[in-house]
């Protein structure tokens, strides 16, 4: 039994990396001319993924950060704001939303919530980052706080105690 399991989860690891190697190939399927065109830009060219898979996922959560953007149906263009890489941390009693912003100060940042999701804009001379992050459904969106130190921001919402886990007490 336990050797199907370990046959499933190497499946569908496959075909995740699968279809991020699709992505990719279809991302940098770019004409002669417009490669030439995004070398001689001043900008810089940043692209990355992160990829999730943890306990009770049903399949992997994939996410892009950077300034370059798939475009339709192939090919990329460099955007002027940068999507920032973040993460999302499930600790007991609140979450940890992690945001990189190099080069972002404190005075640059603006956060703002919205329904489920919460905004985050930074504003340098070097960058702009824009992002939307979904709010886990069991947080407090009226009580969040944050703090920034070297360009990381570091949200803080409480949850609910709504659908909360429940926990084993053993007994002595």
């Amino acid at each position: 039994m336990s050797d199907d399991i370990f046959r499933e989860f190497d499946r569908i690891f496959r075909e995740e990396m699968k279809r991020i190697r699709k992505m990719i190939t279809e991302l940098t399927n770019i004409p002669a001319k417009e490669w030439e065109r995004f070398t001689r830009s001043d900008q810089p060219m940043i692209f990355g993924f992160t990829y999730r898979w943890s306990t009770g996922m049903e399949k992997p959560e994939i996410r892009f950060f950077g300034n370059v953007k798939p475009k339709s149906p192939f090919g990329m263009s460099i955007e002027d704001t940068v999507t920032p890489a973040y993460d999302i941390i499930d600790k007991e009693d609140h979450y940890e939303i992690v945001v990189e912003l190099a080069g972002a100060r404190k005075e640059d940042v603006e956060l703002r919530v919205k329904e489920d999701k919460l905004y985050v804009r930074a504003k340098n001379p070097y960058r702009i980052y824009e992002g939307v992050i979904p709010i886990p459904a069991d947080a407090l969106k009226e009580d969040i706080k944050a703090k920034m130190n070297n360009g990381i921001l570091v949200i803080y919402l409480k949850k609910t105690g709504e659908g909360r886990r429940e926990r084993i007490v053993p007994i002595d």
